[in-house]
Order: structure tokens, then sequence, then C-alpha cells
């Protein structure tokens, strides 16, 4: 029994680690995105405490070698991992506002919400080798049983975590369970004091007393719908009779319940700038769908123009059908996987190519390359419109990523122009939308006549932006150079204002319920009582 149950806590162990790294990009991700320095961070932070748990495990391993401290030392990993929903907005806010860009932010976000149950786990193993070389008498063995035990538990729990419980529980829940499992296994090798610890804990905050912790909120609206997607964390709110997406804590869409076809984000207006420059367009290509906002509009006002959507998320799919009109249209078709992917697949030509793949946290780098323009210019008419939305700055230092994008863009198409989504100044980071025609003989003359909205005709000549930098000192982005996070560095610095989008209502910020007070204060307490008992009396 003493074997298995070292075992057993052996193998929680491994899996909940890899649980917690994997779980824990989705925690980052609406603040610093899903760059390289995310995940370096995670794997350095891990590996690092991982690293002074071995030490603090062996050491204390020679002074003591029992099953209840081994217990003691699991249940401390899983207090503190059940604690990570509860400290991580208070970390995250506090980096966001110390103005930590995309590198050190991360890095000081995970060692603050990562590194602490991870070195208690990480003292499970040589603690665990010690405590069985006793009983077996053969450290060899011993030593290659335990870390067996912990590789599998590592490997199970990486792949449970990524193939079922992100898809189909919300990022805390996944978190939370770990810590959960991992304390109420320990404690029955523990005192009632610490049994008593952990259902008291749990009654409070996993029952409607604590206001059922993973409930998600929103501050002016109503959360209508919450999934953690394979390649995002998926919200849609309700705000009286606006539906908004947000995808990673960001707002990607919105529709109008009386009005499904209309417009709300005015940067959205601008890709009717295709079929204006195009007027003879009969296929029309979104990379990037969303809310399927564009794509809604161009079957509306467009009803010669066939169109294609390419959307990499099928739960954003899904989501656009069941909550923001989505029609069935024979003239409409939907393909779920890569942009790159399905242009390399050969097929359609096309008038029109709206790119919508950019967030202001994630720039993929394989669809902003001279490769892949060079594959979109392939796949289009020879009068064909290119209309891009990226979110930058025209001036300053944020405005690097948009003019290299410029730059690479205009090594294939024949004519730029470039156009502000919003009211506000060059220097302010804002939807730009960037057009690119395959003909020189492309032009602006009589364009506000041939678009469907009025807003846009009056906003073509105001928004335009002639201002154009000389090129010399920026960067052509290739496959096998496109530094992408280093570019969008100033503008991860600050949090994303909406108001950028231009729409006038007030739209409504996330958080979770579950960093209420009355859970809060349970479980800081429940920390306090166990880590008193820790070092003080008998856990």
């Amino acid at each position: 029994m003493k074997n298995l149950g070292l075992a057993v806590l052996v193998v929680l162990s491994g899996a909940v680690v890899m649980c917690v790294e994997m779980a824990a990009s989705r925690l980052l991700a609406p603040v610093f995105g899903n760059t390289i320095f995310v995940w370096g961070s995670l794997i350095g932070v891990v590996l690092t405490a991982l690293s002074a748990g071995y030490v603090l495990g062996g050491r204390l391993a020679d002074r003591v070698a029992n099953i209840k401290t081994l217990a003691a030392i699991v249940f401390t990993g899983g207090l503190l991992t059940f604690s990570i929903p509860y400290i991580s907005p208070m970390v995250l806010e506090a980096v966001a506002e110390a103005g930590l860009d995309e590198r050190f932010g991360p890095l000081v976000s995970t060692a603050l919400l990562i590194a602490p149950p991870t070195i208690p786990l990480g003292m499970v193993s040589p603690y665990a080798i010690k405590l069985l070389s006793t009983i077996r008498s053969r450290v060899g063995s011993s030593a290659g049983d335990v870390y067996s035990l912990s590789t599998v538990g590592s490997i199970a729990g990486t792949f449970i975590t990524v193939f079922i419980l992100i898809p189909s529980l919300d990022v805390r829940t996944v978190i939370l369970s770990g810590g959960a499992l991992l304390m109420a296994v320990s404690a029955l090798y523990l005192s009632k004091m610490s049994k008593l610890i952990t259902l008291a804990l749990f009654m409070m905050v996993l029952t409607p007393a604590g206001y059922l912790v993973q409930s998600v909120a929103a501050s002016g609206g109503e959360v209508v719908y919450v999934k953690e997607t394979l390649y995002n964390s998926l919200v849609v709110v309700r705000q009286d009779e606006i539906l908004t997406l947000y995808l990673n804590g960001l707002p990607h869409s919105a529709a109008s319940v009386k009005n499904p076809y209309s417009l709300v984000f005015p940067y959205t207006r601008f890709f009717e700038l295709g079929p204006a420059l195009s007027p003879n367009a009969t296929n029309a290509l979104f990379v990037g769908g969303g809310g399927f906002s564009g794509p809604k509009y161009f079957l509306k006002n467009y009803p010669n123009i066939r169109v294609d959507v390419v959307e990499l998320d099928p739960d954003v799919v899904d989501a656009a059908r069941r909550f923001f009109m989505l029609p069935e249209d024979s003239r409409l078709r939907v393909f779920v996987e890569d942009g790159r992917t399905f242009l390399q697949r050969g097929g359609m030509v096309y008038d029109v190519v709206v790119m919508d793949a950019y967030a202001k946290t994630y720039f993929p780098f394989h669809l902003m390359t001279l490769e892949f323009y060079r594959l979109v210019r392939q796949r289009m008419s020879d009068d064909g419109v290119l209309v891009i939305n990226l979110i930058a700055s025209l001036t300053g230092d944020t405005s690097e990523i948009f003019w290299s994008e410029y730059k690479t863009v205009g090594e294939v198409f024949e004519k730029l122009f470039v156009f502000k989504a919003s009211e506000f100044s060059g220097g302010s980071v804002q939807n730009l939308i960037l057009v690119a025609c395959a003909s020189a003989s492309c032009s602006l003359d009589g364009v506000e006549a041939r678009v469907k909205d009025s807003w846009l005709a009056a906003k073509v000549r105001t928004n335009l932006w002639t201002a154009i930098p000389s090129l010399e000192e920026y960067t052509t982005l290739t496959d096998g150079y496109a530094p992408v996070e280093r570019m969008i560095n100033p503008v991860t610095g600050k949090p994303y204002s909406v108001e950028l989008e231009g729409y006038g209502g007030s739209l409504p910020t996330l958080f979770y319920a579950g960093s209420n007070a009355f859970s809060l204060t349970a479980v800081f307490t429940a920390l306090a009582v166990w880590f008193l008992r820790l070092f003080w009396r008998n856990p």
C-alpha cells in the first residue's frame, strides 16, 4: 500500500506540472499574446523551479524520509496550484501596470505564478527515490522507477490537458482540478486538520457559496458563451443589442442582433474598398473569420460575389453560426484550416482578398512574409485587390511592424494605399488598413461612389495616409527572417483600447468572478493556515 501510494503521488505530481505549464499559456495570452517569449518563459521558469525542487527535495530526504512528509510536499504543491486562478488577475494586472515589455512581462508573471507550486512538485522525485530506496535497498533501480513514473505522469498530463481538458473546460477549471486532485490524494496521508482545510476550501470556493469560481462575468454585459478552444479562449458577450466575440480577452468581432448584416466596428467597413476598387469582382476570400462581419456584408450588398472564408479555429466558426447569425448561403464556403495551407492547395482565383487574421497580441508571421504574399498574388486576378487589417501606428516606435509589412507587400503588388480606421493621430496604436492592388492602373478616383456604406464614402479621402516614410530602414519580412515578436513589443506593452475600434458603446471588460473577495479570502486563509502548521506544527 505504501509503494502504491508513493507511485500515485509521483505520477500525479508529474502530470500536474505539465498540466499547469500547458494551461498557464492561456492565462498569459490576454496580456502578452502567444509569442515565443511566453512559451520561452513558461519552459524556462518550470525547468528552473524543478531544478530548485530537486535540490531541496534531496536535502530534505536526507534529513527525514517518510510518506507523510512526501504527502505534505505534494499537498503544498496542490494548494499553491489551486491558488493560481485567484492570484493571477492581481499578478497580471500589476505586471501590466509596471510597463514590462513582451520579454520580461511574461517572465516575471510566470515566475510569480508558476514557480511557487512547481518547486514543491519538483521535490517529489528525489524525495520519493530516497523513500523507495529505504524500502528496497536499491538506489539505482529506485531512481529509475521514480523518474519513469514521473515522466509517465508528465506525458499523460500533457496529452490529457491538450487533447481533453482544454478543449472541454475553461482554463481555470483545468488548473483548479489539478490542484484539487493533488490536495485530495495527499490529504489521505495527513492529519485531520489537513483534511479539514481541504474540505473547507473546496466547500467555500467550488460551490455556490463561492459563486461557482469558474463562472465568467462581464462588467456591463452578459456572458452568453465560453469555450476553451484548441487555439483561443473564446467568449461571447451580449450588451444591449450588440454581441461581441472575444478571443484571448480581446474583442475580435461584433454584430447587432437587430441588424446582423451591419458593420459595428468601423475598421471592417474598409473591407469594402476591395470590391470598390475591383468593380467586376466575382470571387472574394477572407483569411480569418471571427464573427464573419465582412463576409455577411459582402453576401448582402454584392449579390454577384461568391465568398470563401478560411478560419483556423473550428470553434470560432461554430460560434459564428450559433451567435452571429452566419447564414446558410450557396455563395458562401467556409474552410477550417490555416490560410497559407489553403492557398497552397490552389483552386479558385480571387478578385478580392481580405486579410483579417492579425490581432494586437498575435501576428502569425507565416501570414506576413514575402513568400506568403507572392502566394496570395498567384491566387489573384490581374486587377485583384488585397485588403489587410493591422494593429499598429503610423509614426513612432509602434510603427515598425506596419511599415515593414508595407515594404514587404510592396515588393509583390503594384500599388498601395494606407488608411486609418479611426480619427486618432498617426502615432496612436489603432486599426490600420493597407490596400494593395495587383494592377498599376488602380486608382481611388470615383471610388466613393462605388461603395455601399455612406460612412466609408466620407472617409476614403479624409482617412487616407499619404506620408509614406523612407523604407530603407525597415525589414522585408521573409520566411527566413520575420522578427514579429520584437516588432510588436511597443504595441503589446499597453492594454488594448476598444475605443480604437470606433464603437461608441461601452464594451464590457471581462473578468473572472472566481476572484471575488469571498473566494479570494478563503484561498489566502487556507494558505496561511497550512504554512503555519507546516512550519510550526505537525501537518
